[in-house]
């Protein structure tokens, strides 16, 4: 049997303790979400995948600049011979250089610049998908907070409630049934109630992974929760994601990159140009400083080459880029339409949600107004304790109503931002 000291100012006081915001350091969502896409494992792996695909164009770009040899060669023959001696050594440098080859070198540049461009499309993904999910564990926080507003109020009427049946059965106006049954209607609210406060500390946890700070209840600043979001016209929601989904760019780019392959792999049918140049000292003894100076040579070569046939291997790779960028048209025409479908659905969602909302405060209004009636009817001896808890229940469940009616208005807000990339793009921050 639960404590009759629980007092209606302790509950009071809990609630208002809960989310109080500590304003000299509070934490709001929009700042949460910059923390999370700044410094989060995950973002920061998808940064150094960028960073890795720019030593890619950066290696590429390589292929358009000379390349500088030092080698140094000895040899020892079994038998001497006047023209050759037994042991000789030789160093030098070589400088070699491609000229021209059929333009590959050039669309493999671009092809890596453009893969470098998916990295970056899907570094800013993942921070969109990031801020989404503070948004949403800031929101659940919000919602649990209200839960348990509603929670400690119900607790506190079966209180009130027990309190009056208990007094009506001292003086014999009711049996002691009816005063056991609001008190296992109180315990479940009880039960009600614990069970808000355990999912917050979850959310809290959560949140704070997210995020990687320290954040606590009373640094938070859930105020942006307080007014209702307003939405675009679906046909402007649409657009927007067909220019701004970070995902749909991704794909894009990735198609761009499969056509930029395929034009370079036309190179193995056209003629290739290498220059090469080479000094080169060769001295009669292995050690470096012992031997005759036997000659010196500086060379230059200018060398064209240009394959026929190599077992249709060309033919092969050529087809396989083209495969390539077919497959990439493909996954990006059936994601579109996945995300425009997923779109319209949550659009949808969010009037629903709209709807609910105007529907519950409606039936708050009833359900407070058939409480009023029941409480005085109850007191006056009309009705029984089972018709006073349903009351009490049903003012409840309205309150929860209109509580999850909001929270999946704004948790389809976030999900229509995310697929408009509506959130900031924010640089990482190391």
């Amino acid at each position: 049997m639960l404590n009759k000291s629980v007092s209606k100012s302790v509950i009071l006081f809990s609630i208002l303790t809960l989310f109080i915001p500590s304003f000299a350091s509070a934490w709001t969502v929009t700042e949460l979400q910059k923390n999370a896409a700044s410094h989060r494992y995950l973002v920061r792996d998808y940064h150094a995948a960028l960073e890795q695909q720019q030593q890619n164009v950066r290696k590429q770009r390589g292929t358009f600049l000379p390349a500088i040899d030092l080698f140094y060669q000895a040899e020892q023959l079994r038998d001497q011979t006047i023209i050759q001696q037994e042991k000789t050594h030789s160093r030098g440098v070589e400088l070699s250089w491609n000229l021209f080859h059929g333009f590959g070198d050039y669309y493999r540049l671009l092809s890596k610049k453009q893969q470098q461009q998916v990295a970056d499309l899907q570094l800013q993904e993942i921070q969109q998908s990031v801020q989404q999910e503070v948004a949403q564990t800031c929101l659940n926080l919000h919602q649990q907070h209200q839960n348990l507003q509603v929670a400690q109020r119900q607790l506190l009427l079966y209180q009130q409630e027990r309190q009056n049946a208990q007094a009506k059965f001292d003086v014999g106006l009711i049996t002691r049934n009816e005063v056991l049954r609001i008190e296992v209607e109180l315990e479940n609210s009880q039960l009600d109630v614990n069970r808000a406060q355990t999912i917050i500390q979850q959310q809290l946890a959560q949140l704070q992974r997210q995020t990687l700070t320290n954040v606590q209840l009373t640094d938070l600043d859930l105020s942006e929760f307080s007014a209702l979001p307003e939405l675009n016209q679906l046909p402007q929601l649409q657009q927007q994601l067909l220019t701004s989904n970070r995902e749909l760019q991704s794909l894009q780019t990735v198609i761009e990159a499969a056509q930029l392959d395929r034009k370079a792999a036309h190179d193995t049918f056209l003629p290739r140009a290498d220059l090469a140049a080479t000094y080169q000292r060769g001295e009669n003894e292995l050690l470096m400083n012992d031997g005759d100076i036997q000659d010196e040579q500086l060379s230059a070569q200018l060398r064209l080459s240009i394959n026929v046939f190599d077992g249709f291997k060309d033919d092969a790779d050529l087809q396989h880029a083209r495969i390539a960028a077919k497959r990439a048209t493909y996954r990006y025409h059936e994601r579109e339409h996945e995300l425009i479908t997923e779109l319209d659905n949550t659009y949808r969602e969010f009037y629903l949600a709209v709807d609910n909302l105007q529907v519950a405060k409606s039936n708050r209004q009833q359900t407070e107004e058939n409480l009023r009636i029941t409480r005085i009817s109850f007191d006056q001896g009309l009705t029984t304790s089972v018709e006073l808890l349903d009351a009490i229940f049903f003012q409840s469940r309205a309150d929860f109503n209109i509580i999850e009616a909001r929270s999946s208005i704004f948790s389809a807000l976030f999900s229509i931002e995310q697929l408009t990339g509506s959130y900031p793009n924010y640089s990482q921050e190391n």
